[in-house]
């Protein structure tokens, strides 16, 4: 009781709030310098894409408990010319699906009968969405739409752009975008609406424009087929019939990173190679909307509020230990900083894991790890206020 009664003592103390708001105030500071050295640039590189709710997916073992997805097949389509793409697509179609998504962006003309027979094909299958892109100019104000080769009138298609494709980890998806009045559709609700459309309007209600994926399984979860063996008539068409057929690249070899992207499922939290085709990446969105398990994101102003609370009993605590037992300062910080930061990214898992919430843990624990360092600038500051103004301090020089 003594020592809960010495620091709550602190907590009220004016040193304790200005030196919590010092803690923010660096933050912002070094938010504001670039750290471009060659001695930073391995580390910050290395962890500037890394996420603590990724333990969830990696490492907690989330995806064992998921179930195998066969609502889904994947058609690997590996380096199929067209002619060989249009017969699988032609196959699969008369197996009578729900709806195909040809993840394969078609550009530019190849050998006029191969073209003759895949565009054949692409005309034929009313329930057909094919992939294009969307480019953005380089400060986001103009799109040009890439259809690609077969871009007939009345065709449906769906962007296959990844949030984050160009370095980052794919932890987000986009459903749709707008520009200039039009929306365009992602591959993913392209292929919704085709098939499921209930699940379709659920999300196109929610009104979000970056979706958190929440990643459930691996490729070995869904039915894969080999495009080869599609043509060989090597596979009973009743595995095909009213499921989403996705065509695409596969390749779970992890030497073969062509169409792969690092994901939040990646084993190996920093520094690795890409770990999903993104042909799988689609298909773990439309799982998730299928079986309406959208991951919710605590709001900003919460995670601010719960940041700066954090903030301030921890400092208290600090500023309680350096002036009344500065013998365990060290050691009482450093095992609180420890001991927070485990239970934060702890608690920040089970909810993501448990509750689909995700709770955004790093500001948090960035606060806790400057504090210490943050006191004591702090404290220099605030006795030489003392002494050239007559700022009132708790501080002195023998600490």
């Amino acid at each position: 009781m003594k020592l809960l009664k010495g620091y709550r003592k602190y907590l009220y103390e004016r040193d304790t709030v200005f030196a919590t708001i010092a803690v923010f105030l660096v933050i912002g500071l070094l938010a504001l310098v670039p750290l471009n050295t060659h001695i930073l640039n391995p580390v910050t590189e290395a962890f500037a894409d890394f996420d603590f709710n990724d333990i969830a997916y990696a490492k907690v073992g989330k995806k064992d408990k998921i179930p195998f997805d066969n609502r889904i097949v994947i058609v690997n389509i590996g380096y199929s010319d067209r002619a060989g793409i249009a017969g699988m697509l032609e196959k699969v179609a008369s197996y009578k699906p729900k709806v195909i998504g040809l993840d394969a962006l078609l550009e530019g003309p190849r050998e006029p009968q191969s073209d003759s027979l895949l565009g054949k094909a692409l005309y034929s299958i009313p329930n057909l969405v094919m992939a294009s892109r969307l480019n953005w100019d380089d400060h986001g104000e103009h799109l040009e739409v890439k259809n690609g080769y077969f871009n007939r009138p009345g065709g449906n298609f769906g962007f296959v752009n990844l949030v984050g494709e160009e370095k980052g980890t794919i932890r987000h998806y986009s459903p749709f975008e707008e520009y200039q009045h039009k929306e365009y559709l992602s591959f993913g609700a392209a292929i919704l609406e085709k098939s499921y459309p209930k699940q379709y309007k659920r999300l196109y209600a929610r009104h979000k424009e970056i979706e958190i994926i929440n990643y459930s399984r691996n490729v070995d979860k869904y039915l894969t087929i080999d495009g080869e063996d599609v043509l060989a008539d090597n596979v009973v068409d009743s595995i095909f019939a009213n499921k989403i057929v996705l065509f695409g690249y596969l390749n779970p070899s992890p030497n073969d990173v062509e169409d792969k992207f690092y994901t939040a499922m990646n084993p190996k939290m920093v520094s690795t190679s890409p770990d999903m085709n993104g042909i799988v990446i689609h298909a773990n969105f439309l799982s998730m909307a299928l079986d309406n398990k959208y991951i919710h994101s605590t709001p900003k102003w919460l995670n601010w509020m719960l940041t700066l609370l954090i903030a301030w009993l921890h400092v208290s605590l600090f500023i309680r230990y350096y002036i009344d037992a500065h013998l365990w300062f060290h050691l009482v910080a450093k095992g609180a900083q420890l001991i927070s930061a485990f239970i934060f990214v702890a608690l920040s898992v089970w909810c993501l894991d448990k509750v689909s919430l995700k709770i955004d843990m790093k500001m948090p624990v960035t606060v806790i790890i400057l504090a210490i360092d943050v006191i004591y600038f702090y404290e220099a500051l605030a006795v030489w206020l003392r002494e050239k103004f007559g700022f009132k301090t708790i501080f002195h020089h023998k600490h």
